[in-house]
């Protein structure tokens, strides 16, 4: 599907106006009679997110047919005012998204919000952009480092517009990673996302979707990031740390590109990429998870996802016994969607996942191109690095890429 892109898109929550949001739901097809008379606007926590803004909108209808139902609250995703702006559409984050919910999410097997409408002030072209991921992930670290630099300052003197209207789901009880959540939900959730994997395992058509990254498509990116980082992080944390976990460092400073590739070349499914309970909400009345935020959706290996969930999720005190459950629960989930997959295969899959989750969580704290705000980015980061550093404890990451 062409993207459709449109001149006059709100760049800020505060341009919007319900004449614009009218034409959008009538585009959208959302609206026929019916008009947006007025707009007011409620602010959802601390209002700014890493890489967007998000609002509840609660429109005023006027004039609407018998047959007009409009919502009557959506939420508006909105890319946020900091620098994390430019790494976001450097990386064609909100673009992505857009393209999820107008392309992709209805048919998945899963709850995601329901899209009304979107639109972007300009749009690239797939295939051009994947491209342009390949050829640079060809280049040495230091001219993807130019290259990276260039972009940025190129995109931060010529911000796009975008603007994606969704599902409000705040009356659903929702997640909070630093709060964590029940054991029940965290079964439910490895299930759902099983299900989501298993439906796009191995899938040519997924291989055919080429706005659609590959996992290790940045490989040499997240080095550069990794190699900036760590040094960072031995001066900060380095007393705490044991002689393992150093010699991992040290061994991720070699081995981080070989080590992604080769975690890539499996089957791959479809990956959310941001499975932390920060991106889910919870129907009680359905048992229902519901995924949001599909930025960082990409192709690869569905241990990705996995990981990504467990570091994120459980508390450094968990046991191994706890882990392996979830896994069994994982595999069983892609058995009942007629996967084939090798149970310590998958155990394997899953450790590689997390050695890559270090290697890329890392950046987010100490390469210092990400404004994480006073209150809650910071701790909730440093709190996931001591969960992956404790996940760790069991993995043998030199055995592990023989």
């Amino acid at each position: 599907m062409t993207m459709i892109v449109q001149e006059d898109v709100p760049f800020s929550v505060d341009e919007l106006t319900a004449d614009w949001l009218s034409r959008a739901l009538k585009v959208a097809g959302v609206l026929e009679d019916g008009t947006v008379e007025v707009i007011e606007l409620q602010r959802i926590g601390a209002q700014v997110g890493f890489n967007g803004e998000v609002v509840i909108v609660l429109p005023s209808y006027a004039n609407l047919s018998e047959v007009e139902s409009p919502p009557a609250s959506l939420v508006l995703k909105i890319p946020t005012a900091t620098k994390n702006r430019i790494l976001g559409q450097t990386m064609g984050l909100y673009e992505k998204e857009i393209r999820f919910y107008r392309d992709l999410q209805p048919v998945l097997n899963i709850r995601t919000p329901k899209h009304y409408c979107s639109a972007l002030d300009e749009a690239d072209d797939p295939d051009v952009i994947l491209e342009r991921l390949y050829g640079m992930n060809r280049l040495p670290l230091w001219i993807i480092r130019g290259i990276m630099a260039l972009a940025s300052w190129f995109v931060s003197g010529h911000p796009r517009k975008y603007a994606l209207f969704i599902e409000d789901l705040s009356g659903y009880r929702l997640g909070d990673q630093a709060e964590g959540c029940s054991p029940e939900d965290i079964r439910n959730i490895v299930s759902t996302m099983g299900r989501l994997h298993g439906q796009y395992w191995g899938s040519e058509e997924l291989a055919g979707m080429s706005w659609i990254a590959p996992y290790s498509v940045t490989s040499r990116i997240m080095q550069m990031r990794y190699l900036s980082s760590v040094q960072r992080y031995l001066k900060h944390e380095g007393v705490s740390l044991s002689d393992k976990q150093r010699d991992m460092l040290a061994w991720l400073k070699s081995e981080g590109i070989n080590l992604t590739e080769r975690f890539d070349e499996g089957p791959a499914t479809l990956l959310h990429g941001d499975v932390r309970l920060d991106n889910m909400g919870f129907d009680d009345d359905t048992n229902e998870v519901v995924l949001f935020d599909w930025q960082t959706l990409l192709r690869g290996p569905g241990a990705a996802d996995l990981s990504y969930f467990i570091s994120a999720t459980l508390p450094v005190e968990a046991s191994e016994a706890e882990v392996n459950e979830l896994i069994d629960l994982y595999h069983q989930s892609l058995v009942e969607q007629g996967v084939a997959l090798d149970r310590p295969e998958l155990r394997k899959q899953y450790e590689v996942g997390m050695l890559l989750m270090f290697h890329r969580i890392l950046p987010a704290i100490y390469e210092g191109d990400m404004e994480l705000g006073d209150d809650r980015g910071l701790p909730l980061l440093q709190a996931w690095i001591a969960r992956i550093l404790a996940r760790l404890e069991s993995v043998d990451h030199r055995a592990i890429a023989t």
